[in-house]
């Protein structure tokens, strides 16, 4: 008989673990909390499904060690996905930044065919069945699902993280890796939008390309590029998100972190002072928030210029005009919070990688126990990584479930 492979979670990872275990012949039996399989896959990418990315590095890659993922990444790198997924017959096309979707545009289409490929290689997949608990008896695992015992010979938790309750996330992967001695690396919200103390909502809605820069006690630590996005709460845009794990990770140590803003990235401080001098000289008696809203945005406008209200850009001084520049390009914000895991992307924090072995996802302290993606003390960037490294992983799970 071949063994029996219980894996809990219908996500990203167990899917494509269940797929390659049942290829080699294995009987897998995935049970799924949900109604639906993959209620992430289907949300990610506005509902495209950011499935991979051309370009797939260890450097995309966060958490207490970064270097857990190389095996599975370098196994299953890009060009092995979109093998993985044509033979499943999913084409894919590229949109920005190396990002890869598939051709259909729709994440349906992901779900629906490793839906198949799951029926096709004789997986049993079983929704709305809850595993309330894990233990070991003997050689093999006991698992409480519902009002019954069952069992299996071994078992992967592909779980997932906190990010999204509302698709059904809970801290059930971390529960049942703590009750097998495992330790679970502290969770925050990543690729998250930020919430300010100062109040922006007199700008909200206002989006522009920019820079982000985060420090801590003054020392600059990360920096993001791209959209960012005035809100009622704060800051959002896929810049903000960028540097969301590393303020996070700040805030779990303290109350507030320093984020400066360059509203003008495309130019440098003196080619910005010198393009304000000039446009001044034409300024024809304008107030300065119309004289800049021929420039920035009218809202941005009209909260930039709210000390000179008096005046009218012909009679700006130097030391005024170095102060807009010094506000468009050093635009200060504290952060006091995130929006938290209801609006996070994906989970900071984990099943420490230590006590998983990073060729097989084999747990270190108990045999025939094995982890996948998000649960795992692993996240990344956005753009594709964080759905790979589920691929990736259940892969290399999947390899060893055989």
């Amino acid at each position: 008989m071949p063994n029996s492979v219980a894996i809990i979670g219908a996500g990203a990872s167990g899917l494509v673990a269940a797929i390659v275990a049942a290829r080699s012949g294995a009987k897998v039996v995935i049970y799924e909390k949900n109604n639906k399989i993959g209620k992430k896959i289907l949300a990610t990418g506005n509902g495209r499904c950011n499935i991979t990315n051309q370009t797939i590095k260890t450097s995309n890659y966060h958490g207490s060690n970064p270097k857990f993922v190389n095996i599975s990444i370098d196994r299953f790198n890009s060009s092995v996905c979109k093998i993985f997924f044509a033979e499943l017959g999913l084409e894919l096309s590229e949109g920005q930044n190396g990002r890869l979707y598939p051709k259909s545009l729709q994440s349906s289409s992901v779900t629906e065919l490793l839906a198949y490929e799951c029926e096709r290689y004789g997986v049993e997949i079983l929704l709305d069945q809850e595993v309330r608990g894990i233990t070991k008896e003997k050689n093999r695992f006991v698992l409480q699902v519902e009002n019954q015992k069952l069992y299996a010979a071994s078992v992967l938790i592909a779980t997932g993280g906190l990010a999204m309750p509302n698709l059904g996330a809970n801290d059930s992967g971390y529960k049942f890796a703590k009750n097998f001695g495992h330790t679970i690396v502290p969770t925050f919200a990543s690729l998250v939008q930020l919430e300010t103390k100062e109040d922006f909502k007199s700008i909200s809605g206002v989006k522009l390309q920019g820079d982000i820069e985060v420090f801590e006690d003054k020392n600059s630590i990360s920096f993001g590029r791209g959209d960012i996005l005035f809100t009622n709460y704060g800051i959002s845009g896929s810049a903000i998100l960028d540097v969301s794990r590393y303020v996070g990770k700040i805030l779990q140590s303290t109350n507030e972190v320093n984020v400066k803003l360059d509203l003008m990235s495309d130019y440098s401080k003196e080619q910005l002072k010198n393009v304000l001098f000039k446009r001044a000289k034409k300024s024809n008696g304008k107030s300065v928030s119309l004289w800049l809203n021929g420039f920035i945005n009218s809202k941005l406008a009209t909260f930039l210029s709210k000390d000179l209200r008096e005046k009218n850009a012909d009679n700006l001084s130097t030391k005024d005009i170095i102060n807009l520049v010094y506000k468009l390009k050093n635009f200060k914000a504290t952060v006091v919070n995130s929006r938290g895991f209801k609006s996070a992307e994906v989970t900071a924090g984990g099943v420490k990688t230590d006590e998983i072995n990073p060729n097989t996802m084999e747990s270190k302290l108990q045999k025939n126990l094995y982890f996948s993606g998000e649960v795992l003390d692993i996240d990344a960037d956005c753009g594709g990584y964080n759905l790979h490294w589920a691929w990736a992983s259940g892969y290399s799970a999947g390899l060893a479930l055989r």
